[in-house]
């Protein structure tokens, strides 16, 4: 027994509007105590108000009689004044709890984001985020339904309307005890029965579309392309809007159909339970009126016991109950979320020497799929030499980037090992690595955040360095760019904002650069360049090529391209074909080779000029 009430406390200490109160202390302690003292404060107002108009109603005849002067007027004077006071804090308290609740319920949002963002921050991999599961939680905890209600809403929900009233009705309820407890419970389970039939059916609804959160995922996908401004252009050239508004319609359509028929259960369960509880409060009013007229009970008792039936029956369904039962049913996502991406502990991680690489890097029969796929790198053997530079190419799909991913250990091996040094990068702390990698991908972030945002970034340790940053733009070439910004180093670089400014395909590539040598001012020593220039012609890519191997000389580079003619200053090639190293060498050498690299070089350097390839 002693089991089974534990299991049922820990169930309900396990609810989802549980979790959304445990929530509240932790996010906004101060609040909260504020909010805990309001909330009693505006569940002893009410009943207070009930009684002195009891009182002054009861005083009322004999204050009549006697006149205003008497015994009788100065208690009913007194009880006007009482109410009168208890009136106007029963008016400011809910106000206040109001704007004390709004605040709470952002504070919630913003720690709920917050252990999100830790949550999917803390493995050292990606995997997990092309994982569609974390896509389905992600969903889940932004919040359910169309408006996509949040657990900031739930708690908001919650402290302003769900628990006052439950207060307000047992406080104000227990004053119908003084004269029968068979009709003060008959109304509260009445009540309680009613309200548990309705949460009931919010709560399946909710569930319902949890269950059904890739539909609603392909529904909001359809909307963001039909709305989004990155794909308006298209949209409207294909005259896709149309297609796309049926498309959604018949998405909801389809996967709610269901919860539609459940929910006309509800009601119909709902519309009996009004019912019963307006029957149980005629059945206690008449009673009232009975004993009253027969004098059992005096006029002002009357008003008290009224008074408090109705309070009882006022506890009920507000507003703010659709949207606590939504809200809260997102937390359980949360909780999901930060369990699946929960690091176990591991022993103490190998420290790399200060200056490492200063050997080597090696991939020592490397082998790596993603998860369902086929192999993408099979017994992949390569050694890079330290302060030397590498350039990988190979035909689309041949595994260029993957070999990146690997490096910048946002993935392991799934055979052989990468050691750095001599030291298996799995042994090291992913985190340390990655502060000796500065890396450029083919689709590099542009921040809709201020110039120096943007190049700081690189090396956060100095990115209040005015002097760094401005060593790294000029390196870059974008420093005069960025100068002649409407606000300089602070312009946001996103038209949409206050002052803001867009750049160039070129100038945002110069900018990404310079956060790469922002990152080595702030002591990376690996640098990967992985076809950022994809977009841009050959010779364009080949002047930025050149650029980066001069402005990184001695220090370990890697250049991935899928295009041959762009790094022939590199110092070695490694052609990647089918996962594997088909050959590796010098320009001239592999020219001379007359193998792969050189028939593909030859291949793609047909349509330019002598000129325009020797460079």
């Amino acid at each position: 027994m002693f089991a089974a009430a534990r299991g049922w406390v820990k169930r309900r200490w396990d609810a989802p509007i549980v979790q959304c109160a445990r929530l509240l202390p932790e996010a906004c302690p101060r609040l909260t105590a504020a909010i805990v003292a309001l909330n009693v404060a505006n569940a002893i107002f009410p009943a207070a108000t009930i009684v002195a108009t009891g009182v002054m109603v009861g005083s009322l005849s004999a204050a009549a009689h006697a006149g205003l002067a008497s015994a009788a007027g100065h208690r009913t004077l007194t009880a006007l004044g009482v109410w009168a006071g208890l009136m106007l804090l029963g008016e400011i308290g809910p106000r206040l709890l109001t704007a004390t609740a709004s605040s709470a319920g952002s504070r919630v949002e913003s720690r709920v984001s917050q252990r999100v963002i830790a949550a999917l921050g803390r493995p050292w991999s990606i995997a997990h985020l092309e994982d569609p599961k974390t896509a389905d939680l992600l969903s889940q905890v932004s919040g359910l339904g169309v408006g996509a209600i949040g657990p900031g809403a739930a708690v908001s929900g919650l402290v302003t309307a769900r628990i006052p009233m439950i207060l307000r009705g047992v406080v104000s309820g227990a004053l119908l005890f003084a004269y029968s407890w068979p009709a003060a419970v008959l109304l509260f389970a009445v009540q309680f029965i009613f309200i548990r039939q309705i949460r009931r059916s919010w709560v399946q609804d909710a569930k319902s579309i949890l269950g059904k959160t890739d539909a609603v995922r392909r529904a909001d996908y359809y909307r963001d392309l039909a709305l989004g401004p990155a794909t308006a252009k298209e949209m409207r050239v294909l005259g896709l809007h149309g297609w796309l508004g049926e498309r959604l319609s018949r998405e909801w359509t389809t996967r709610l159909r269901e919860d539609w028929a459940q929910r006309r259960w509800g009601t119909l369960g709902s519309v009996a339970g009004a019912i019963a509880a307006s029957l149980a409060g005629l059945v206690v009013y008449a009673v009232l009126a009975n004993d009253a007229a027969r004098g059992v009970i005096t006029l002002g008792a009357l008003v008290v016991y009224l008074r408090s039936a109705q309070s009882i029956a006022g506890w009920g369904l507000s507003n703010a109950d659709y949207a606590i039962e939504y809200g809260a049913a997102a937390l359980p996502a949360l909780h999901q979320l930060e369990a699946m991406t929960a690091v176990v502990a591991q022993g103490a991680p190998k420290t790399l020497p200060v200056g490492a690489p200063s050997r080597e890097i090696r991939f020592d029969g490397v082998s790596f799929g993603y998860a369902g796929g086929a192999p993408v790198l099979r017994d992949l053997s390569l050694a890079i030499p330290a302060g030397s530079s590498l350039a990988v190419v190979g035909l689309n799909g041949a595994g260029k980037t993957t070999l990146v991913k690997l490096l910048a250990r946002l993935y392991d091996p799934t055979e052989g090992a990468i050691t750095v040094d001599g030291v298996d990068l799995r042994e090291v702390d992913p985190d340390a690595w990655r502060g000796r990698v500065a890396a450029i991908f083919q689709d590099f972030l542009r921040f809709g955040l201020p110039a120096r945002d943007n190049v700081g970034f690189g090396g956060l340790s100095l990115a209040g360095d005015e002097t760094a940053l401005v060593r790294a733009a000029e390196k870059a070439g974008v420093l005069e760019r960025i100068h002649a910004l409407p606000k300089g180093w602070d312009t946001p670089l996103m038209r949409q904002f206050t002052d803001g400014a867009d750049l160039s395909g070129g100038e945002w590539q110069r900018i990404a650069l310079a956060r790469a040598l922002m990152a080595v001012e702030a002591g990376a020593r690996l640098l990967i360049l992985d076809e950022p220039t994809a977009a841009l012609d050959v010779r364009a890519e080949a002047e930025l090529y050149e650029r980066f191997l001069e402005l990184t000389r001695g220090l370990t580079t890697i250049l991935i391209s899928h295009r041959f003619s762009t790094v022939r200053l590199a110092d070695r090639i490694c052609v990647l074909d089918q996962g594997a190293v088909a050959e590796l060498g010098s320009h001239a050498e592999l020219m001379a080779l007359g193998g792969k690299y050189a028939e593909l070089f030859l291949l793609q350097s047909q349509r330019f000029t002598d000129a325009e390839v020797a460079r």
